[in-house]
């Protein structure tokens, strides 16, 4: 039904300029929003609640609903569907024929991606990444799903399921798969999935993909990898000289982090390594910079590795293990002298 007071030519007009523009994606709120259409009428839309997306302007994507046009801020929708459909072929020996059951046109490999044109029954008219148009059954494939390339607003180490970790860098792209509680469904490079409040991460700026390639820097992939072997080192005992993988000292620690999963080659003592990359001040810590103590005198004699949230993974002679610790307590709050950033 359309909305009471509404002409009926206004309403041809409506209708005629969504079949024109036709539904382009779909998205999701990420947020409450009371939204006004060119008559002052006002509309509310709920958190999680599913929108099509008829086009875009800068700052704005221009969403229908009840056969009304509303322009929504772009930070407020995260875009789940795009349309045309990307879909990848997911069995072997598959091919794209003429028509519905004829002629072989093209044989595909797994993996391949295929744009849709149209549907007919089971079957779809496909469009090949080398334009070549052809049928195949949607049995043999299966759907991609948008990713949105989103900005983190925070530096902050998430765990996900099975001890796994990903790190949030302010000003870093993040890839987004979903939305759900409040949360952004981010992804890594392999795929596995991480929760981040929504405040976290921005989407002004967003941009979209099917693809997982090119979505993370290689600052941020490098950094995920030296958080994620941190954790696996938990436990292991403190050895003066060690550098790992069964056993670790402080420095030997910073050091077999940084040059196993970043490829750089760090000074060897905690002494020395106030000597790599450069000076951060206390307040502007984030995951993966190196934080130095001294133990005795004004000499640094000890070094760990931030993880966010003020704690710290290091190696200590007196636990005797690889442990988390505040980088605050008040033992390392006493002796912080600096700490160092790797990876700019």
């Amino acid at each position: 039904m359309f909305k009471k007071g509404k002409s009926p030519l206004a309403s041809i007009l409506i209708i005629s300029l969504i079949g024109i523009l036709g539904f382009k994606d779909t998205g999701i709120f990420i947020k409450d929003y009371m939204a006004k259409a060119g008559d002052d009428t006002e509309i509310s839309f709920k958190s999680e609640e599913s929108v099509n997306i008829l086009g875009e302007r800068d700052r704005d994507y221009i969403i229908e609903k009840d056969y009304e046009k509303y322009y929504v801020p772009k930070d407020l929708i995260l875009k789940t569907q795009l349309n045309p459909s990307i879909f990848k072929v997911k069995k072997s020996n598959t091919y794209l024929m003429d028509m519905p059951n004829g002629r072989k046109i093209k044989d595909l490999n797994i993996g391949e991606q295929l744009k849709l044109e149209s549907r007919e029954g089971g079957w779809g008219l496909f469009i090949t990444t080398d334009n070549i148009k052809g049928y195949m059954l949607f049995e043999n494939l299966e759907e991609e799903k948008v990713i949105t390339i989103g900005i983190s607003q925070v530096d902050k180490t998430l765990k996900g399921a099975n001890n796994t970790f990903y790190v949030l860098l302010k000003g870093e792209p993040v890839m987004i798969k979903d939305f759900s509680k409040g949360n952004f469904i981010i992804i890594d490079e392999d795929g596995k999935e991480f929760k981040a409040h929504r405040d976290y991460i921005s989407l002004r700026n967003s941009r979209h993909t099917t693809s997982r390639s090119g979505g993370i820097t290689s600052r941020t992939s490098k950094i995920n990898a030296i958080i994620s072997n941190a954790h696996k080192a938990l436990g292991k005992p403190y050895k003066r000289g060690a550098t790992g993988p069964n056993a670790y000292d402080c420095s030997g620690l910073t050091y077999s982090l940084y040059l196993n999963h970043a490829g750089v080659k760090l000074n060897r003592s905690s002494k020395e390594q106030v000597k790599n990359g450069m000076g951060v001040e206390k307040s502007e810590l984030v995951p993966g910079d190196i934080v130095l103590f001294r133990t005795s005198g004004k000499s640094i004699g000890h070094a760990g590795l931030y993880i966010g949230d003020g704690n710290m993974i290091h190696a200590s002679s007196g636990k005797n293990r690889v442990m988390v610790t505040p980088i605050d307590q008040d033992w390392y709050k006493k002796r912080y002298v600096t700490a160092r950033r790797i990876i700019k």
